[in-house]
């Protein structure tokens, strides 16, 4: 049986933050991904002020141009902007300061499959993809991941695999873990014929119960142009595209080609867990979402936190749990701060 000091599951940026700080201080970590890297997902994938901070701080350096829109590579937060028929436009926040810190307000538009790829090779950190973690045990100081035929043994387990984490399912079955609000996402890329009257470089904000429980996002990446929509349960989101479509087409003279591609996700605004014992949980998967559905700063922080948890358990012995807690109270604190000022939903 293959045998580490740490696993974590998911490549995502948590995955990646928690990957680098534990190889910054040589424990043995193998980091296992379902999807083939690199993949696509759900995301804006718009890198804000604090992203650009941590990045720096913790991996040396600012994401590079392989990563970024060519068209578009810089979003103006100014330029986040909220539509509706009878206002017109207003500002859309959706970055705020944290622990007194103002966060550079120039956003960089990326790809995410590039982006998680390019931060998952920075790790420094070995990877398998195309493998599903499907169950794990608890045996004394050891855990022991099954991932299809394979079974891996580890100290530490790290879930870092999103708001539909496998790990958080497996730790908390159903029933167990708190309800929180949940929404639906579609994001769908089509073919840009012609912004008409958006401007070019911005991001659009359309609340529209008629499309959608959740606010609508609109903008270029390179020759695409990015829908995306959300809602409760029951809600079919094709035809809220279609009907978003309609609306950029009447309002704002938006002329659009062939559908390139579509992306879903579940957005779960659950109250965060850290994990039980031997497996802890990071970013999305820990219920880390910042402002309006932001999740990639709170990813990589709290990735890093864990990693450096776990770093300091493995040395002296000591339960990392505890210590990780204690280390993301800050992070808690502004997730709590973010949920006062929250306007994401449309209802």
């Amino acid at each position: 049986m293959e045998q580490h000091d740490v696993i974590i599951v998911g490549s995502g940026p948590g995955g990646s933050g928690c990957a680098k700080a534990l190889r910054n201080q040589g424990v043995d970590v193998l980091v296992l991904e379902r999807d083939a890297l690199p993949r696509y997902k759900c995301c804006s994938a718009v890198l804000f002020g604090q992203t650009q901070v941590l990045l720096r701080k913790y991996f040396g350096k600012d994401a590079p141009d392989s990563v970024y829109c060519t068209n578009d590579k810089y979003i103006d937060a100014k330029d986040v902007r909220e539509w509706d028929p009878v206002s017109g436009y207003k500002p859309y926040v959706w970055e705020i300061p944290k622990d007194g810190e103002v966060f550079p307000s120039i956003f960089q538009n990326v790809w995410r499959n590039s982006f998680d790829k390019w931060l998952l090779d920075e790790s420094g950190a070995p990877w398998r993809d195309q493998t599903r973690v499907t169950g794990f045990t608890v045996d004394g100081d050891h855990v022991t991941v099954q991932a299809g035929d394979t079974a891996y043994r580890c100290r530490y387990l790290v879930g870092a695999d999103g708001g539909a984490s496998a790990v958080r399912r497996i730790l908390r079955p159903a029933g167990s873990d708190p309800a929180g609000a949940s929404v639906a996402i579609l994001q769908s890329y089509f073919k840009l014929e012609s912004l008409g009257k958006l401007k070019q470089g911005s991001w659009t904000v359309i609340f529209d119960k008629d499309i959608g429980e959740m606010l609508n996002c609109i903008h270029q990446k390179d020759d695409y142009l990015l829908l995306c929509v959300g809602g409760f349960r029951g809600r079919n989101l094709r035809e809220s595209i279609e009907k978003l479509k309609a609306l950029l087409a009447e309002k704002f003279d938006v002329r659009l080609g062939d559908k390139w591609r579509d992306e879903g996700c579940q957005l779960a605004l659950a109250p965060p867990f850290l994990g039980e014992g031997r497996v802890l949980l990071t970013g999305e998967a820990a219920g880390h979402i910042y402002l309006n559905g932001e999740g990639i700063s709170a990813a990589i922080d709290s990735g890093w936190r864990c990693g450096m948890a776990i770093a300091e358990g493995l040395k002296s012995g000591r339960d990392p749990l505890p210590v990780y807690e204690s280390n993301c109270r800050d992070i808690s604190a502004h997730i709590e701060k973010c949920l006062a000022q929250i306007h994401f939903l449309a209802v």
